[in-house]
Protein backbone atom coordinates (compact mmCIF):
# COMPACT_ATOMS: atom_id res chain seq x y z
CA UNK A 1 0.00 0.00 0.00
CA UNK A 2 1.48 3.28 -0.48
CA UNK A 3 0.37 6.09 1.44
CA UNK A 4 0.93 10.16 1.97
CA UNK A 5 1.41 12.10 5.36
CA UNK A 6 1.09 15.07 5.80
CA UNK A 7 2.79 16.34 9.02
CA UNK A 8 4.01 19.28 11.04
CA UNK A 9 7.38 20.27 10.95
CA UNK A 10 8.82 19.30 14.20
CA UNK A 11 5.93 17.02 15.06
CA UNK A 12 6.90 14.56 12.88
CA UNK A 13 5.43 10.75 13.89
CA UNK A 14 7.78 8.05 12.04
CA UNK A 15 6.22 5.44 9.61
CA UNK A 16 5.09 1.83 11.15
CA UNK A 17 8.20 -0.65 11.90
CA UNK A 18 6.88 -2.76 8.59
CA UNK A 19 6.86 0.44 6.61
CA UNK A 20 9.15 1.62 3.81
CA UNK A 21 10.05 5.48 3.36
CA UNK A 22 9.96 6.17 -0.16
CA UNK A 23 10.07 10.16 -0.70
CA UNK A 24 10.22 13.01 1.73
CA UNK A 25 9.67 17.17 0.94
CA UNK A 26 10.31 19.11 4.49
CA UNK A 27 9.33 22.42 4.51
CA UNK A 28 11.32 24.76 7.24
CA UNK A 29 10.16 28.22 8.31
CA UNK A 30 11.79 29.90 5.28
CA UNK A 31 9.26 27.67 3.10
CA UNK A 32 12.49 26.36 1.57
CA UNK A 33 11.37 22.80 -0.11
CA UNK A 34 13.18 20.07 -1.48
CA UNK A 35 11.44 17.44 -3.30
CA UNK A 36 12.91 13.56 -3.62
CA UNK A 37 10.05 12.13 -4.80
CA UNK A 38 12.25 10.45 -7.67
CA UNK A 39 10.52 11.31 -11.08
CA UNK A 40 7.42 12.71 -9.43
CA UNK A 41 5.69 16.06 -10.83
CA UNK A 42 5.11 17.55 -7.18
CA UNK A 43 5.38 21.23 -7.83
CA UNK A 44 1.79 21.79 -7.04
CA UNK A 45 1.45 19.91 -4.17
CA UNK A 46 4.77 21.89 -3.17
CA UNK A 47 2.96 24.96 -4.01
CA UNK A 48 0.69 24.18 -1.40
CA UNK A 49 2.46 22.76 1.06
CA UNK A 50 4.84 25.38 1.51
CA UNK A 51 2.04 27.61 2.67
CA UNK A 52 1.40 25.59 5.59
CA UNK A 53 5.02 25.03 6.82
CA UNK A 54 4.45 21.21 6.79
CA UNK A 55 5.99 17.68 5.76
CA UNK A 56 4.90 15.46 2.76
CA UNK A 57 5.96 11.87 3.22
CA UNK A 58 4.95 8.87 0.93
CA UNK A 59 5.44 5.54 2.57
CA UNK A 60 4.85 2.11 1.45
CA UNK A 61 4.14 -1.72 3.35
CA UNK A 62 6.34 -3.05 0.84
CA UNK A 63 8.95 -4.98 1.98
CA UNK A 64 11.13 -4.37 -1.24
CA UNK A 65 9.47 -0.51 -1.66
CA UNK A 66 10.20 0.82 -5.61
CA UNK A 67 8.64 3.48 -7.12
CA UNK A 68 8.87 3.63 -10.54
CA UNK A 69 7.53 4.03 -14.15
CA UNK A 70 5.87 0.67 -14.19
CA UNK A 71 4.06 0.87 -10.72
CA UNK A 72 2.81 4.66 -11.67
CA UNK A 73 1.60 3.55 -14.98
CA UNK A 74 -0.56 0.04 -13.50
CA UNK A 75 -1.78 2.51 -10.63
CA UNK A 76 -2.15 6.14 -11.76
CA UNK A 77 -5.45 6.23 -12.18
CA UNK A 78 -6.56 5.47 -9.08
CA UNK A 79 -3.66 7.03 -7.56
CA UNK A 80 -3.79 10.04 -8.85
CA UNK A 81 -7.67 10.39 -8.79
CA UNK A 82 -7.33 10.36 -5.16
CA UNK A 83 -4.19 12.62 -4.87
CA UNK A 84 -6.32 15.45 -6.54
CA UNK A 85 -8.87 15.18 -4.27
CA UNK A 86 -6.56 15.24 -1.45
CA UNK A 87 -4.56 18.22 -2.66
CA UNK A 88 -7.38 19.84 -3.20
CA UNK A 89 -9.09 19.01 0.10
CA UNK A 90 -5.71 21.05 1.22
CA UNK A 91 -6.14 23.83 -1.46
CA UNK A 92 -9.58 24.47 0.41
CA UNK A 93 -9.14 23.76 3.89
CA UNK A 94 -5.59 24.06 5.02
CA UNK A 95 -5.33 28.15 5.90
CA UNK A 96 -2.57 27.78 8.06
CA UNK A 97 0.35 25.43 9.01
CA UNK A 98 -1.62 23.92 11.99
CA UNK A 99 -4.31 22.48 9.23
CA UNK A 100 -7.96 21.93 10.79
CA UNK A 101 -6.69 23.86 13.95
CA UNK A 102 -7.77 27.54 14.08
CA UNK A 103 -5.95 29.16 16.60
CA UNK A 104 -5.93 32.58 17.96
CA UNK A 105 -3.14 34.63 17.28
CA UNK A 106 -1.81 34.61 20.95
CA UNK A 107 -2.12 30.57 21.08
CA UNK A 108 -0.37 31.04 17.98
CA UNK A 109 2.43 33.01 19.01
CA UNK A 110 2.90 30.64 22.30
CA UNK A 111 3.28 27.98 20.01
CA UNK A 112 5.85 29.06 18.03
CA UNK A 113 7.68 31.18 20.96
CA UNK A 114 7.87 27.13 22.69
CA UNK A 115 9.12 25.63 19.46
CA UNK A 116 11.46 28.30 18.98
CA UNK A 117 13.15 27.43 22.29
CA UNK A 118 13.36 23.54 21.29
CA UNK A 119 14.23 24.44 17.81
CA UNK A 120 15.71 27.37 17.09
CA UNK A 121 17.85 26.59 13.86
CA UNK A 122 16.56 25.88 10.61
CA UNK A 123 17.91 22.42 10.05
CA UNK A 124 16.41 21.79 13.36
CA UNK A 125 13.29 21.54 11.01
CA UNK A 126 15.14 19.30 8.22
CA UNK A 127 13.01 16.20 7.92
CA UNK A 128 15.29 12.53 8.21
CA UNK A 129 13.84 9.30 7.65
CA UNK A 130 13.18 9.14 11.15
CA UNK A 131 11.63 12.76 12.17
CA UNK A 132 12.74 15.98 11.70
CA UNK A 133 16.77 16.46 13.13
CA UNK A 134 15.38 17.73 16.35
CA UNK A 135 13.13 15.49 17.45
CA UNK A 136 15.15 13.00 16.18
CA UNK A 137 18.05 14.58 18.24
CA UNK A 138 15.61 14.42 21.61
CA UNK A 139 14.63 10.84 20.84
CA UNK A 140 18.17 9.74 20.76
CA UNK A 141 18.25 11.72 24.40
CA UNK A 142 15.33 9.89 25.62
CA UNK A 143 16.83 6.83 24.72
CA UNK A 144 20.47 7.38 26.42
CA UNK A 145 18.72 8.10 29.42
CA UNK A 146 16.35 5.22 29.56
CA UNK A 147 19.70 3.17 29.09
CA UNK A 148 21.77 4.80 31.54
CA UNK A 149 18.59 4.25 34.06
CA UNK A 150 18.56 0.44 33.55
CA UNK A 151 22.16 0.01 33.69
CA UNK A 152 22.88 -2.50 36.45
CA UNK A 153 20.09 -2.87 37.28
CA UNK A 154 18.09 -6.42 37.74
CA UNK A 155 14.66 -6.36 34.85
CA UNK A 156 12.49 -6.76 37.79
CA UNK A 157 13.67 -3.61 39.27
CA UNK A 158 12.80 -1.57 35.79
CA UNK A 159 9.51 -0.18 36.62
CA UNK A 160 8.21 0.29 33.15
CA UNK A 161 10.10 -1.87 30.20
CA UNK A 162 7.98 -0.14 27.59
CA UNK A 163 9.08 4.09 28.45
CA UNK A 164 9.69 5.69 25.09
CA UNK A 165 10.28 9.32 23.75
CA UNK A 166 6.89 11.23 22.42
CA UNK A 167 6.59 14.34 21.42
CA UNK A 168 2.56 16.22 21.22
CA UNK A 169 2.10 18.64 18.17
CA UNK A 170 2.01 21.92 20.37
CA UNK A 171 -0.96 22.99 18.28
CA UNK A 172 -2.93 20.27 18.60
CA UNK A 173 -1.77 20.67 22.81
CA UNK A 174 -3.51 24.22 22.11
CA UNK A 175 -7.06 22.88 20.59
CA UNK A 176 -6.77 20.14 23.83
CA UNK A 177 -6.27 22.75 26.41
CA UNK A 178 -9.02 24.71 24.73
CA UNK A 179 -11.36 21.82 24.80
CA UNK A 180 -10.62 21.32 28.92
CA UNK A 181 -11.61 24.94 29.75
CA UNK A 182 -9.15 25.91 32.37
CA UNK A 183 -10.22 28.27 35.00
CA UNK A 184 -6.99 29.97 34.97
CA UNK A 185 -6.51 29.48 38.41
CA UNK A 186 -5.63 25.82 38.36
CA UNK A 187 -3.08 23.33 38.31
CA UNK A 188 -1.59 21.36 35.03
CA UNK A 189 0.07 18.18 34.81
CA UNK A 190 2.23 16.84 32.59
CA UNK A 191 2.88 12.96 33.65
CA UNK A 192 5.84 12.07 31.36
CA UNK A 193 6.51 15.24 30.64
CA UNK A 194 10.05 13.65 28.88
CA UNK A 195 12.35 17.29 27.76
CA UNK A 196 9.32 19.77 28.72
CA UNK A 197 8.05 20.40 26.28
CA UNK A 198 4.13 19.75 26.63
CA UNK A 199 4.42 21.22 30.00
CA UNK A 200 6.74 24.16 28.99
CA UNK A 201 3.92 24.72 26.35
CA UNK A 202 0.61 24.73 28.56
CA UNK A 203 2.73 27.16 31.00
CA UNK A 204 2.78 29.75 27.77
CA UNK A 205 -0.94 28.66 25.95
CA UNK A 206 -2.57 29.16 29.67
CA UNK A 207 -2.70 30.58 33.24
CA UNK A 208 -2.28 28.16 35.94
CA UNK A 209 -1.93 28.58 39.44
CA UNK A 210 1.60 26.43 38.27
CA UNK A 211 2.45 23.80 35.67
CA UNK A 212 3.95 20.73 37.12
CA UNK A 213 5.93 18.20 34.46
CA UNK A 214 7.08 14.92 36.39
CA UNK A 215 9.54 12.94 34.87
CA UNK A 216 11.50 9.62 36.21
CA UNK A 217 13.96 9.49 33.90
CA UNK A 218 16.68 11.63 35.48
CA UNK A 219 18.61 12.99 32.51
CA UNK A 220 15.37 14.16 30.60
CA UNK A 221 14.77 16.02 33.42
CA UNK A 222 18.34 17.74 33.30
CA UNK A 223 17.63 18.21 29.98
CA UNK A 224 14.02 19.97 30.93
CA UNK A 225 15.18 22.11 33.61
CA UNK A 226 17.47 23.77 31.00
CA UNK A 227 14.91 24.80 28.48
CA UNK A 228 12.69 25.86 31.85
CA UNK A 229 15.52 28.23 32.38
CA UNK A 230 15.14 29.46 29.09
CA UNK A 231 11.53 29.53 29.19
CA UNK A 232 11.63 31.68 31.98
CA UNK A 233 12.13 34.96 29.35
CA UNK A 234 8.63 33.92 27.49
CA UNK A 235 6.52 35.05 31.00
CA UNK A 236 4.43 32.32 30.88
CA UNK A 237 2.53 30.36 34.03
CA UNK A 238 4.83 29.44 36.88
CA UNK A 239 6.48 26.01 36.01
CA UNK A 240 7.92 23.13 38.05
CA UNK A 241 10.03 19.88 36.75
CA UNK A 242 9.67 16.98 39.56
CA UNK A 243 11.80 14.10 38.96
CA UNK A 244 10.19 11.10 40.36
CA UNK A 245 7.89 8.28 38.85
CA UNK A 246 4.38 9.91 38.43
CA UNK A 247 2.26 6.95 40.02
CA UNK A 248 3.90 8.99 43.28
CA UNK A 249 2.53 11.68 42.73
CA UNK A 250 -0.46 13.63 44.61
CA UNK A 251 -2.77 14.83 42.17
CA UNK A 252 -5.08 16.18 44.52
CA UNK A 253 -4.71 19.75 43.67
CA UNK A 254 -4.77 18.66 39.60
CA UNK A 255 -7.44 20.60 37.51
CA UNK A 256 -5.68 19.38 34.20
CA UNK A 257 -4.06 16.43 33.81
CA UNK A 258 -1.94 15.82 30.36
CA UNK A 259 -0.61 11.93 29.97
CA UNK A 260 0.52 10.40 26.79
CA UNK A 261 -1.33 7.11 27.45
CA UNK A 262 0.46 4.97 25.04
CA UNK A 263 3.54 5.83 26.23
CA UNK A 264 2.56 3.46 29.39
CA UNK A 265 1.48 -0.36 29.93
CA UNK A 266 0.44 0.39 33.46
CA UNK A 267 -2.69 0.93 34.60
CA UNK A 268 -3.86 4.83 34.23
CA UNK A 269 -6.65 4.39 36.41
CA UNK A 270 -4.11 3.68 39.01
CA UNK A 271 -2.16 6.67 38.07
CA UNK A 272 -5.10 9.29 38.23
CA UNK A 273 -6.56 7.82 41.60
CA UNK A 274 -5.76 11.10 43.27
CA UNK A 275 -7.54 13.11 41.13
CA UNK A 276 -10.22 15.24 42.16
CA UNK A 277 -13.82 14.81 41.48
CA UNK A 278 -14.28 17.57 38.49
CA UNK A 279 -10.35 17.12 37.04
CA UNK A 280 -10.06 17.29 33.40
CA UNK A 281 -8.15 14.43 32.04
CA UNK A 282 -6.42 15.02 28.20
CA UNK A 283 -5.37 11.37 27.52
CA UNK A 284 -3.66 11.00 23.78
CA UNK A 285 -4.93 7.38 21.55
CA UNK A 286 -6.30 5.62 25.04
CA UNK A 287 -9.15 5.90 26.01
CA UNK A 288 -10.20 5.46 30.12
CA UNK A 289 -13.05 3.00 29.97
CA UNK A 290 -13.51 3.06 33.91
CA UNK A 291 -16.88 4.68 35.17
CA UNK A 292 -15.61 7.39 36.96
CA UNK A 293 -14.65 9.37 34.03
CA UNK A 294 -16.95 11.00 31.56
CA UNK A 295 -15.86 12.02 27.92
CA UNK A 296 -16.42 15.49 26.73
CA UNK A 297 -14.56 15.35 23.45
CA UNK A 298 -12.94 13.67 20.88
CA UNK A 299 -10.69 15.39 18.80
CA UNK A 300 -8.36 14.20 15.78
CA UNK A 301 -4.94 14.68 14.90
CA UNK A 302 -5.31 15.89 11.44
CA UNK A 303 -1.54 15.79 10.39
CA UNK A 304 -2.62 13.17 7.83
CA UNK A 305 -0.53 10.30 9.12
CA UNK A 306 -2.32 7.26 8.17
CA UNK A 307 -1.64 6.01 12.04
CA UNK A 308 -4.18 8.96 13.57
CA UNK A 309 -3.79 10.53 16.76
CA UNK A 310 -6.65 10.97 18.84
CA UNK A 311 -7.14 13.20 22.05
CA UNK A 312 -9.84 12.41 24.46
CA UNK A 313 -10.80 15.07 26.93
CA UNK A 314 -12.34 13.34 30.07
CA UNK A 315 -14.03 14.68 33.43
CA UNK A 316 -13.53 12.67 36.28
CA UNK A 317 -16.50 12.61 37.66
CA UNK A 318 -15.89 9.96 40.74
Amino acid sequence: MLGLVIGQSGAFLSPLPSQKLLSTSSLSRTRHAYSLVMGLDVTSTLDILQHTGNTLLAYTDDTKPTLNAEIIGVSSIGVFAGLAGIFALLTKNLKNKNFAFTLSEDEQAAVDAVEALYDPKEEDLALTEAGTVGFVRRKQLAEKAKESYQQGRDDREVRDKTLYYAEIDLAFLAVLLGASKPSGSGVFYDLGSGVGRAVLGAAKLARWKKAIGVEYLGGLHKEAIKYEGKFKRLRGSPTQLVNKDFVDVDLSDAEVVFIYATKYSRDIDDVLATAPVGARIISLDRRLNARQYKLLKTIEDPRGDLQLVFGYVYEKTA
